[in-house]
């Protein structure tokens, strides 16, 4: 649109084409078909058809879809009819991975949808020389709103009528604190911040009223700028994304050698005479390699830890985003309603000669107000001082309070500031009985310039006026003559306000409290008469008594400490971010843990700062105070030149950018705008700092988890194809026939069903006991390490020597029989069963750090109960007729059992052993260093 700031108010009815009384109909439609919609669509909404094609992008499931035509194409070649059952089976494991990451990432985007708030508010706007209410979403430039406490801002707006109107502009500029608006023009080069004749779309009017012209809406706003810029940073694959590609591509390439090879050392053995059908063997095998499930595991995985994340107010948009929560290594939060409670709550009433204590925190009227000397409880009328420093927060207050019920929190309006005032004086004498006391002549609101706010106030019984005001405690000392003791004025000497001072001053350091000052002045009915008509604050604001002081603070959550402690203990570094002085920052920070020995780094020292100086003190950095929202961009990039991974929390329009830059942003449910949560990767809902820290362990229980399996899968794989290899060149050399031990229904049975269940199990493994006592993994950690790699080859080994022992074992280990006559149903039962003996063992075995001789074994009763079903599951192919055919087996005898199971009480003492040699006990065995890795 343009700049509105530095244009007379006439000047922009003529650029606007605008008019007093309202915009016609007709001029309306004109404005919506040419500047669209008062709305943040920076980009075209994702649909439920495209969020579902997306799961079909990972390379493992291209593979699966790949291995599933393969497999079609075989049976066609062979006039095979069973194969119609494998290819069902693949597409049903393709399907349901899909389903599983449609359904977690639609609802996540619903649920989002469901949080959104700026783009539902409504306006009062004149149109067509009347007053209209209508959806802000409708507004056009030119157009002219009607403004009051409370409003949301709809759209940029220049002020063309003001009553004391007061704007919280936290989500643009990070400061907390409401700035006062006025309607003169301004010089062109006036920055945003300072533009007190601007109204910005998403900022909220705390008190007063008024009245605007829009001048922009939309994309074309200040916040619609930084939306739109979103569109420039580009969203990173995440590690696990990365790895995972990784790992596909290296299954593709082993699957293309592995095939070659069975190929070439068939022609090497028995020559072309049966090429067709040594070519369909090998692929077939190759096939075999590919781990079915994995995908639909993987999937299934991620999708149980965003639920039970969601059961913690934190709301997951992308499936990856869960495992990069595991490898982080610095969380940089917000302060305001992260770490604190976003409730200021005053904790210090201070008079001349008493100091209490008031306890309760937040916006409950549960707390006490207690005589520090004796640390019991008082009420206000037992001191004028206190009785009338309550009378004043009370009665010079704008904000209001609805009482909800005994110990729930109240329903809050106006600044917090002010809120706190009306808790405290609802923990002494009432709000109640000082409304039915005290009649409110006149208020002088609150001025940046005098920082005060003042009234006159009359006694409904007495008719007593009294001037009650409340401000800056410096400023309100050099107004006052006099101070309250016992109900008795006395003169207020500077040795005094010396005194009052100083004691300020320890509170405030010590503990960062905001102090108020207060004070009134009793004045005779033709006095007030007087001031009433005059109404000059200035008069009023003179020569009165002093009565006291309070301290306020945003008080930390009671998670936070005990949270941020976690973290430290997990090797992250917790920074905190705050707009707020740097004593508040450090005061709040020593008490939930952040603070060290460095000091603070302020806004201005942020942007004295080169690049290169900020990179090479962030590592030490605990705290940055006083920042914009816009420096978190330069904070995030200094954090990463460190290869730091990096979460990073926010709630406003201008830390959006930082949050899609972030390796996971964090978003605010409660404070966060929609632009916030539209960039990032995961939402509080209740705002909880606490909620993050157990979304990292939830994140780092699922990484080891998905280890596991993928080492439980990818050992089944190589156990299967190194046994039929193994048998293969056996028959080769001993028999000169190509011998076939298992057929492919039977290792796709193994694949999708009796492997599937206990994989999805480990998927869902309680965390180890030390998950949130290791420092965080190194996010250039393998999925697969060079040790993990030994340890699948040693599996597939081991399956190898069982299944060729076994073999000979059920031909008698006659190597001169005639093999082509012999119907090999049984051995290859029998090999088909060993596999899934052994692949059960490897599953215990990879499920935990320790023995599985142990108890922790039995108590992990998912996992036990998944490779009983496993089992179960065999038993069925193998003893029920009506899969007899199909899946091609032989009921076995006791004595095969047995056999079975003692060639697996090798693979089991052996893995032990290696895993106590190699993996040191009391070490997570998945922590290997990056030295060893393979991938």
């Amino acid at each position: 649109m343009f700049e509105a700031h530095d244009k007379p108010i006439e000047e922009l009815y003529e650029i606007l084409n605008a008019n007093k009384e309202g915009l016609t109909s007709i001029e309306v439609e004109q404005r919506l078909s040419k500047y669209g919609r008062n709305e943040l669509v920076t980009e075209e909404k994702i649909h439920p058809l495209r969020i579902f094609l997306n799961q079909f992008r990972d390379l493992l499931v291209i593979i699966l879809i790949v291995a599933g035509l393969i497999t079609a194409i075989l049976g066609i070649l062979e006039n095979d009819e069973s194969v119609i059952i494998e290819v069902i089976s693949i597409t049903i494991v393709i399907i349901l991975n899909a389903g599983l990451g449609f359904y977690q990432e639609f609802s996540a985007e619903k649920a989002i949808e469901a949080l959104r708030t700026l783009s539902k508010s409504e306006v009062i706007v004149f149109r067509d020389n009347e007053k209209v209410r209508l959806k802000a979403e409708f507004l056009v430039p030119g157009d002219i709103i009607l403004l009051e406490a409370g409003n949301v801002i709809p759209a940029d707006i220049r002020l063309i009528k003001s009553y004391e109107i007061n704007v919280n502009e936290a989500i643009l500029t990070g400061e907390s604190l409401s700035i006062r608006k006025d309607i003169k023009t301004l010089p062109q080069e006036t920055s945003l911040a300072e533009r007190k004749n601007m109204l910005f779309k998403g900022t909220t009017v705390t008190s007063g009223s008024g009245r605007g012209l829009v001048t922009s809406t939309g994309l074309g706003t200040e916040l619609g700028k930084i939306a739109s810029s979103l569109s420039e940073i580009e969203r990173e694959d995440t590690p696990i994304q990365k790895k995972l590609k990784l790992l596909a591509k290296q299954l593709t390439i082993f699957i293309v050698i592995i095939a070659a090879s069975i190929f070439l050392i068939q022609i090497i053995f028995i020559g072309l005479e049966q090429f067709t059908e040594l070519l369909i063997f090998a692929i077939g095998l190759a096939v075999a390699v590919v781990p079915e499930g994995l995908p639909a595991v993987m999937t299934l995985s991620l999708a149980i830890g965003i639920t039970r994340m969601a059961r913690q107010n934190a709301l997951i948009r992308r499936l990856p985003v869960v495992e990069v929560l595991g490898s982080s290594t610095v969380i940089s939060t917000d302060k305001t309603g992260t770490l604190t409670k976003n409730e200021m709550t005053v904790t210090l009433v201070w008079t001349i000669n008493h100091q209490y204590s008031v306890t309760g925190t937040g916006y409950t009227n549960v707390g006490q107000i207690l005589k520090v000397e004796t640390a019991k409880q008082v009420t206000p009328d037992y001191k004028p001082e206190l009785e009338s420093l309550i009378e004043i927060g009370t009665l010079a207050n704008e904000a209001s309070i609805e009482f909800q019920g005994d110990s729930r929190p109240y329903k809050t309006f106006g600044d917090p500031t002010e809120i706190a005032l009306l808790i405290l004086a609802e923990k002494g004498q009432k709000i109640g009985n000082i409304m039915q006391n005290w009649d409110i002549e006149y208020l002088f609101p609150f001025d940046s310039n005098r920082k005060r706010m003042s009234t006159i106030s009359k006694h409904k019984i007495t008719d007593q006026y009294r001037i009650m005001v409340k401000g800056a405690l410096d400023l309100m000392l050099d107004i006052c003559i006099n101070y309250l003791e016992d109900g008795k004025s006395i003169p207020l000497t500077q040795e005094i306000k010396e005194k009052i001072i100083k004691v300020s001053e320890r509170f405030s350091a010590n503990f960062a409290y905001r102090i108020l000052g207060f004070a009134l002045k009793d004045i005779t009915t033709e006095e007030a008469k007087r001031l009433l008509e005059e109404k000059k604050s200035n008069l009023v604001e003179d020569n009165l008594t002093f009565v006291g002081f309070v301290g306020m603070i945003d008080p930390p959550r009671e998670s936070s400490r005990p949270a941020v402690l976690k973290a430290k203990d997990a090797g992250i570094k917790v920074i905190m971010i705050t707009g707020d002085h740097v004593e508040t920052a450090k005061a709040i920070g020593k008490e939930i843990g952040i603070y060290g020995n460095m000091e603070p780094i302020t806004g201005k020292m942020l942007e004295k700062m080169v690049d290169q100086e900020l990179e090479e003190v962030i590592e030490e950095v605990e705290i940055f105070a006083r920042v914009d929202p816009s420096h978190k961009l330069r904070i995030i990039n200094a954090l990463k030149k460190h290869d730091e991974v990096v979460i990073m929390t926010g709630d406003g329009v201008n830390d959006a950018p930082a949050l899609k830059r972030a390796d996971i942003g964090v978003a605010m449910g409660i404070t966060g705008t929609d632009v916030a949560k539209e960039a990032s990767d995961m939402i509080l809902v209740d705002d909880n700092f606490a909620n993050i820290i157990e979304a990292i362990y939830e994140g780092r229980r699922i990484y080891d988890n998905i280890k596991k399996f993928i080492n439980y899968l990818l050992s089944a794989n190589a156990g299967e194809v190194l046994s039929v290899l193994a048998i293969v060149i056996l028959g080769l050399i001993f028999f000169n026939h190509l011998i076939l031990p298992i057929v492919a229904i039977q290792l796709l049975y193994i694949n999708l069903v009796t492997d599937t269940f206990p994989a999805l199990a480990l998927g869902m493994s309680p965390a180890e006991e030390d998950v949130m006592k290791r420092k965080p993994r190194d996010p250039k950690e393998p999925l697969l390490t060079k040790n993990m790699v030994i340890f699948i080859l040693l599996f597939g080994v081991l399956n190898a020597i069982g299944c060729v022992f076994l073999f000979l074992w059920s031909i008698e280990f006659n190597l001169t029989i005639d093999i082509e006559i012999v119907d090999l149903t049984r051995q290859r039962t029998i090999i088909f069963a060993a596999l899934v003996v052994y692949q059960m063992i490897q599953c215990l075995s990879v499920s935990q750090n320790t023995t599985i001789f142990s108890k922790k074994t039995l108590e992990n009763k998912i996992l036990i109960g998944a490779i009983l079903l496993g089992l179960i599951l065999l038993l069925f192919a193998i003893y029920i007729p009506l899969l007899q055919p199909f899946i091609k087996t032989y009921p076995l005898e006791a004595m095969d059992w047995i056999m079975i199971l003692i060639t697996a009480i090798p693979i089991l003492i052996i893995e032990e052993l290696y895993e106590k040699i190699i993996f040191k006990p009391g070490r997570d065995r998945l922590q290997i260093p990056v030295d060893g890795s393979l991938i």
